[in-house]
């Protein structure tokens, strides 16, 4: 009985961190989690995971471009992750693929779906993706949804972020 009652206790603590307690990419209240926030000279060198505080099954993360990086377009989004990663066409059982957000603060909640034809959402298999991004500061977000684009939840796989910065082209490009 004691077994029984401590993991229905955990189960609910979990269940709590997992739901609310902490922010998150998808929040849209400003904290310092939010993915808005200007990354410090510290921050610049890794993606940020979305939250930190939650322990996720899968593994996500941005290779490049790296947080806080100036890049000209087009701009190459290198993505990993430990998830089965598969084309939601070939319909393959507990299969994700990729989804970005560009500038799309908060972005599609876990457990949602995530547009097929909205500006600025991007869905892809390959671990790379080209961007042609205008100049300027950018945040993008790459999060992973099913074979029917419903966002794996937070608690299955972080979304993960970082902010960029492209450059114009120079005279001679």
């Amino acid at each position: 009985m004691k077994t029984a009652a401590l993991f229905v206790v955990a189960a609910l603590l979990v269940f709590g961190v997992a739901c609310g307690g902490g922010a998150s990419c998808s929040d849209a209240k400003k904290t310092s989690n939010d993915c808005s926030v200007t990354p410090t000279a510290s921050q610049r060198t890794k993606p940020t995971p979305v939250p930190p505080n939650v322990t996720a099954r899968t593994t996500l993360e941005i290779k490049a471009p790296l947080q806080g990086e100036t890049v000209i377009s087009p701009v190459t989004v290198e993505v990993a992750s430990t998830h089965l990663i598969a084309a939601p066409e070939l319909n393959v059982p507990n299969a994700a693929h990729y989804h970005v957000f560009v500038d799309k603060v908060p972005f599609t909640a876990g457990g949602m779906t995530i547009p097929m034809d909205e500006a600025g959402v991007y869905h892809f298999t390959e671990s790379t993706l080209k961007l042609d991004l205008p100049p300027g500061h950018h945040t993008i977000v790459v999060a992973l949804g099913d074979n029917a684009h419903i966002r794996v939840p937070e608690s299955e796989a972080h979304a993960v972020a970082v902010e960029i910065i492209v450059a114009p082209p120079s005279p001679t490009q």
